[in-house]
């Protein structure tokens, strides 16, 4: 079973997703394979720097993801031309990833704009992952080293977490610690294992 684990920023997808690591579930993190395709050399390298310039290329050669962030959260237009670019060599690469562990009975997909983008129907699951906005907003300045005015408004860029709530096949609430949330995804693997 493909299953999608989704949520707004600062949600704890990325926890959530270390601890099924932990169980021994295969992870699939979009996040990550969206960092490959901004490689000196990809395709998706190639479209930005055409459409951006130098500004856009980093210290390291590659895409300057602070730059590309800082645009597509300032700008909707801008937004949809990188994702036109990034999503289909990205869901190429986790059609690849989950073909590689089609043996398994779960594997997880880390996909932050899952119902953002409509892409809930790749899947034979989807969870969301859920907080309130005030610990998402902490969670961001505290991880992200940004200010309140930021992280607020990277928050809200974003659908509203309780229409994502209605989509979801499964709630998962990450309010406190490590400790709940673990508890709480080890309950929806008892819940999904059922329904197989």
């Amino acid at each position: 079973m493909r299953i999608a684990i989704t949520g707004s920023i600062g949600s704890g997808k990325s926890e959530a997703g270390k601890i099924l690591k932990e169980l021994g579930y295969t992870v699939i993190d979009t996040d990550e394979l969206a960092h490959r395709t901004l490689l000196n050399g990809n395709d998706v390298f190639t479209s930005i720097v055409h459409e951006y310039g130098n500004k856009a290329i980093g210290v390291d050669g590659n895409i300057d993801r602070r730059f590309l962030a800082d645009l597509i959260f300032a700008d909707p237009q801008e937004k949809k031309k990188v994702e036109n670019w990034m999503h289909p060599v990205i869901w190429r690469m986790v059609d690849e990833e989950c073909e590689k562990h089609r043996q398994e009975d779960l594997v997880f997909v880390e996909v932050p704009l899952l119902y953002e983008t409509g892409s809930q129907t790749r899947f034979d699951r989807s969870i969301l992952i859920l907080t309130t906005q005030k610990t998402a907003i902490e969670r961001l300045m505290r991880h992200r080293k940004i200010s309140q005015a930021e992280a607020k408004r990277r928050w809200k860029s974003q659908m509203n977490p309780k229409l994502k709530a209605r989509f979801a096949d499964v709630v998962v609430r990450n309010d406190k610690n490590v400790e709940e949330l673990k508890l709480n995804i080890q309950k929806m693997i008892e819940k999904l294992k059922k329904n197989t």
